[in-house]
């Protein structure tokens, strides 16, 4: 690959990272909780036409992210259809930019063979099933790196002052992704020009034009929601900030070892086929200590330490790093061909990760919701119009195969003030019952099956028990059609 002209290189490794990124794509059904909830947030979307104001319900917001992930999900279901393939499209596209961006970073790191570390990161199992996985993740890696890129391009490039604007207007998308985790880069920046110009290097960064880009990519849809509902001000910098940060209000490994037990197996997972090939290549026995290294460990290091504190952790959150960790490794080779040895390595792994995505595909996972609504859908007399969890967790991803309104109920009555998003539920069963729905069903925990059945007759009404799915008993209001 070495010898090729670097079109024909670009071409193969984008051909190689389709074939990952595409490869079972659709076949696997939605894994709740989370691809079942941003599908859900998606379609609300398109069935109502409000693309501005997240919803999990028609009565209950669900602003926990900003909204382009949501967009992203919705425009391919509505180009492409209802089905997993679309939905995950947005992830697999998201996935190969990625790889391309990894590319042209490679031509300002390794020079010599800028395919490399686009290789490496394609070939990492954490991107790699990340793309098929939908979450905020897989974009936000690629909006991080496209801001980085611009930067790299005026910093060791040589590019015009210019690309420090496109790198705020990228981080402004990055924020519209994921909000503040999306500026983490940033700190690498700042340190890096700390370090090599003081304060007039930290100042070149903050251009008026790259601001002014940044506040309308980035915030001008946090300004609209805040003025439409001022108390997400607070939801926003407490709960969707401080909490995950500094508390376990997100139950998210919480612990203080949690980032070692979530983020060091995650690192050493997705750099073990580097590894190999580094072992079965020949390493610089001097690796060069220059800019550009010092540049890379500030971008892996200081992000990882804002991971390591923050008390809300899962795997995929380091879903950025793997950029400039590939370039890292990727340096750490010597110049030279890429031999049998490696190439053999490569093709082994190749086709094990196409047999783990196959395998997963088909695996009998317990939170699949496509085997829920298969089992679910013979039980209900009429196609449902409404689907209520009473005391249990929602099952979002019902949304997408039964084409349904997925809701949350307390068969407790609620008293006093509810969050105004992401609230434990919707409402409580006294409310829900004043509605008049028809093809509304009720999926009630079996250890509450019995106190929910009192509770309809307390009302003057039966509840008319359909069958069991899972662990849930199926109910709904006698008299109703």
């Amino acid at each position: 690959m070495a010898a090729a002209p670097a079109s024909r290189s670009l071409l193969w490794l984008m051909l190689l990272a389709a074939l990952l990124a595409l490869a079972f794509q659709g076949s696997r059904g939605l894994w709740e909780p989370d691809e079942g909830r941003y599908t859900n947030v998606a379609l609300q979307m398109a069935e109502s036409g409000d693309y501005l104001v997240p919803h999990r319900h028609h009565g209950a917001l669900h602003v926990t992210k900003p909204p382009l992930t949501y967009w992203a999900l919705a425009g391919s279901m509505n180009a492409f259809g209802r089905n997993e393939w679309a939905a995950r499209l947005p992830l697999a596209a998201a996935y190969l930019l990625t790889v391309f961006l990894a590319y042209r970073l490679g031509r300002l790191f390794t020079p010599t063979r800028p395919w490399l570390p686009a290789l490496l990161y394609a070939i990492s199992p954490v991107p790699f099933l990340a793309a098929n996985s939908i979450t905020t993740d897989t974009l936000l890696a690629f909006a991080e790196t496209a801001a980085v890129l611009a930067y790299a391009q005026r910093r060791f490039g040589g590019g015009r002052p210019a690309y420090l604007d496109l790198m705020w207007l990228l981080f402004g998308v990055a924020f519209m992704i994921k909000g503040p985790p999306g500026l983490l880069p940033l700190a690498a920046m700042a340190a890096f020009e700390w370090r090599s110009g003081g304060l007039s290097g930290l100042r070149a960064l903050f251009r008026p034009a790259g601001l002014a880009l940044f506040a309308a990519a980035g915030l001008s849809w946090f300004v609209f929601i805040t003025q439409q509902r001022p108390e997400l001000l607070d939801y926003f910098l407490r709960h969707e900030v401080v909490d995950r940060v500094a508390s376990a209000t997100h139950d998210r490994n919480s612990q203080w070892y949690g980032g070692f037990s979530v983020y060091l197996p995650t690192l050493a997972v997705g750099v073990l086929p580097w590894l190999a090939l580094l072992f079965a290549g020949r390493m610089r026995r001097k690796p060069e200590f220059d800019g550009q290294t010092r540049f890379l460990l500030y971008w892996i290091l200081l992000p990882l330490t804002v991971f390591m504190l923050s008390r809300s952790r899962l795997p995929f959150y380091i879903l950025p790093l793997f950029v400039p960790l590939a370039l890292l490794a990727a340096r750490a080779f010597a110049d030279g061909a890429f031999g049998r040895a490696q190439t053999g390595l490569l093709a082994l792994w190749l086709a094990a990760l196409l047999c783990l995505k196959g395998a997963l595909a088909y695996w009998p996972y317990k939170d699949d919701a496509r085997a829920f609504a298969a089992a679910l859908r013979p039980l209900l007399p009429a196609p449902p119009s409404e689907l209520a969890f009473v005391d249990a967790k929602a099952v979002y991803g019902l949304n997408f195969y039964l084409d349904t309104e997925i809701e949350k109920i307390s068969l407790d009555d609620l008293r006093g003030p509810q969050p105004l998003s992401d609230a434990e539920y919707d409402q409580d069963l006294r409310s829900e019952l004043r509605e008049t729905e028809a093809q509304r069903y009720f999926l009630v925990p079996e250890k509450q099956a019995a106190a929910f059945k009192d509770a309809i007759a307390r009302g003057g009404k039966q509840a008319e028990r359909l069958g069991s799915v899972r662990r849930y008993a199926v109910f709904r209001i006698a008299g109703r059609p």
